[in-house]
């Protein structure tokens, strides 16, 4: 029989359940799962049972040690103390944080939704019916809410409530952050993972990239291809979000410097081809703003990890990294590259559009600062080879490739490059 003050512990812990709530298949199974697992763990854990051993069952068994005057107490506290934890930790399970309640077809419920998603998305949790199309409804609706306060920017969406963090909770209880529709929906990630960074949250994030592709592959039915675009679009996203939100380059680069090192990692299944796309992210991003501060240790990591992403162009890659260098840049790598015959002219062949205009920018950069340099010689080199290799690109009319140009900056850049050809080409 139960002692009055264990009575009332259990009711105040029932007093916390809310009503049963209408699950989804997939989620009662889900929850089912989590309590059949925790609570055999938990009896497994104050009750140990071993299996009797044949061959020691006729040896007589040696008297128990007598227990010290203090140990059956704090046999019981401790216990207690875990049983209540234990319940403590099923009752903030996110499937419970919400009431349930009736679902119609009132219009106040699409009032509801367009003036507080998230409220509506939590209702839609209660009531079962929380889906991926659901959460991505919801982050939609709070864009557009704060694109009408500052416009183009994902800042401070209902910062006090951390909308990002409570989509994140609930797609890892309910088992849907392993779900096919998960990894084919792009449009949720896009909109979550920026939510998460602002928020302070990078965590679920980081478990979504690094879970393994076997794994990923098996509770998906998808194919490598299709967890290989996943991968590669979180890590996008986190480096872009970065980019977009922050004054210097160093978050960014910590993020891409995060991933590159995981590759040592053989559980996570990660490749270079993951890291490749972003990677050209970053080289372009450096390119088009060469005055952006980046800390130099960050910098020279970046530069020479792409000896491993970059594969077949990665002398070409470091050679332009080498010219923007915050601490030591230098057109020494470039020239050399460029004079190699199996440097520069061996990538010429079946170079597609966007690479040549990669080698036109590094035989510019080259000349540009061999000229800052006084080394008019080997400046001649850099703007030989661009002149022949690159006549369409190099020799046109400022007029004809202005309209190829994304900024107002670029076309100025592309002006001097020009003025530029005119003093080192001979007349």
């Amino acid at each position: 029989m139960q002692s009055p003050p264990g009575r009332r512990a259990l009711s105040g812990l029932a007093s916390k359940l809310h009503p049963q709530l209408p699950l989804s298949n997939r989620q009662s199974q889900h929850l089912l799962t989590l309590l059949t697992t925790s609570f055999r763990d938990h009896l497994d854990r104050e009750h140990p049972v071993a299996a009797p051993d044949p061959s020691t069952t006729k040896l007589a068994l040696p008297p128990p040690p007598s227990p010290s005057p203090h140990s059956t107490p704090a046999r019981a506290e401790s216990s207690h103390s875990s049983a209540s934890s234990h319940l403590e930790s099923i009752l903030t399970n996110p499937l419970f944080a919400t009431r349930p309640r009736r679902r119609g077809s009132n219009p106040s419920d699409i009032r509801e939704a367009l003036q507080d998603p998230l409220s509506w998305f939590n209702a839609e949790i209660a009531a079962g019916t929380a889906n991926i199309h659901t959460a991505i409804s919801t982050l939609e609706m709070l864009w557009r809410a704060a694109a009408q306060i500052q416009p183009g920017t994902p800042q401070r969406l209902h910062s006090d409530t951390k909308p990002g963090t409570r989509m994140a909770e609930w797609l890892r209880y309910s088992g849907q952050d392993t779900s096919t529709e998960f990894v084919e929906r792009f449009q949720l990630i896009s909109k979550l993972v920026p939510l998460l960074l602002e928020e302070g949250k990078p965590a679920p994030i980081w478990r979504w990239f690094k879970h393994s592709p076997e794994s990923r592959m098996k509770e998906t039915g998808l194919d490598a291809a299709r967890v290989l675009a996943f991968r590669v679009q979180v890590l996008k996203l986190m480096v872009t979000s970065k980019l977009a939100s922050e004054p210097t380059m160093d978050q960014a680069l910590a993020i891409f410097i995060r991933a590159f090192k995981y590759l040592d990692t053989p559980e996570y299944g990660l490749t270079s081809k993951v890291l490749q796309p972003t990677g050209a992210i970053l080289v372009r991003h450096i390119l088009a703003n060469p005055a952006t501060h980046v800390a130099p240790e960050l910098y020279h990591f970046f530069l020479h990890s792409s000896s491993v992403w970059a594969g077949s162009w990665s002398a070409a890659i470091q050679s332009i990294l080498w010219l923007h260098h915050p601490s030591k840049a230098t057109a020494g790598p470039g020239l050399s590259y460029l004079r190699d015959p199996k440097g520069a002219a061996l990538h010429l062949r079946g170079a597609s559009p966007t690479r040549r205009k990669l080698l036109v920018q590094l035989c510019l950069g080259v000349a540009q600062r061999l000229v800052q340099e006084h080394s008019l010689a080997e400046a001649q080199i850099a703007i030989a080879f661009a002149r022949d290799n690159f006549p369409d690109l190099v020799l046109s009319k400022v007029a004809t490739t202005d309209h190829h140009s994304e900024s107002h900056a670029a076309r100025v850049r592309e002006q001097g490059n020009l003025h530029l050809l005119d003093q080192l080409l001979p007349g």
